[in-house]
């Protein structure tokens, strides 16, 4: 009797420790299910801000346009902004070499003109000095100076709008919240050799506006048939853009 009732109570036993591990495995089953849908909830939502964003950046686009239209036409204005990039390269290395060769013919030219001089000094001194003659002195030689015409233009993408007049260019920025951009922007400029004369920033929880004056006078005093003022600002305010539609 006792042998059978101690039976009984294993079988209980052995009941009870098996439901208890088919409801611990059900609980875990659960946990890892919700899991998995708060881990695609928090992947969609990303995917809906991403899409957002890139979206603010092409305001030609419709309100309602769907994802794939978003998508390629960012992939068309990247390319386009490619191909401006390469072309403006391609003028500036055009612009250097031509700058490299003119350099490299301008002593022979210095040196006519320093010999004349001398020339004109020594016929002076053999004469002496009169009254229509003057001594001469010696006068420091003047290399001709490039100028910039004093015009505005103006140069705009969905981004970035830039009024230049001259050696100067008031830039605006407008973007989406993103950490590092007024770094980057100063980065390309600097890399240009353009001194940022201001900058002034408003921004709120959504977006940032960056309006800086920037002044061309770096490379563009020792190299003046290199690439010109204006098109070296369009190549920083192209490469800004190109920076926005990137990250």
């Amino acid at each position: 009797m006792e042998a059978s009732v101690a039976q009984m109570g294993q079988k209980r036993n052995r009941k009870g420790a098996a439901k208890n591990l088919e409801t611990s495995v059900t609980s875990s089953g659960e946990s890892e299910h919700e899991a998995h849908i708060l881990t695609e909830r928090e992947r969609r939502k990303k995917m809906r801000t991403m899409f957002t964003n890139l979206h603010a950046l092409l305001p030609q686009l419709p309100a309602k346009a769907d994802k794939s239209t978003i998508v390629d036409e960012a992939i068309k204005y990247v390319r386009t902004l490619e191909e401006t990039l390469q072309t403006l390269e391609k003028q500036r290395q055009e612009k250097l070499q031509g700058a490299t060769f003119a350099d490299s013919s301008e002593p022979s030219v210095i040196t006519v003109q320093t010999e004349a001089v001398e020339s004109r000094e020594a016929f002076l001194a053999i004469q002496g000095p009169s009254k229509n003659y003057p001594r001469a002195t010696k006068m420091p030689h003047m290399l001709p100076v490039s100028l910039t015409p004093a015009c505005f233009q103006t140069w705009f993408s969905p981004n970035v709008v830039m009024n230049m007049c001259g050696d100067d260019a008031q830039i605006s920025v407008c973007s989406v919240k993103k950490p590092g951009l007024l770094t980057s922007i100063v980065y390309i400029l600097q890399k240009h050799k353009l001194d940022v004369v201001s900058a002034h920033i408003s921004s709120d929880q959504f977006r940032s506006i960056y309006m800086i004056h920037a002044h061309a006078g770096g490379a563009c005093g020792q190299y003046p048939e290199a690439l010109s003022v204006e098109d070296t600002f369009k190549l920083a305010a192209g490469e800004m853009n190109l920076w926005l539609l990137s990250c």
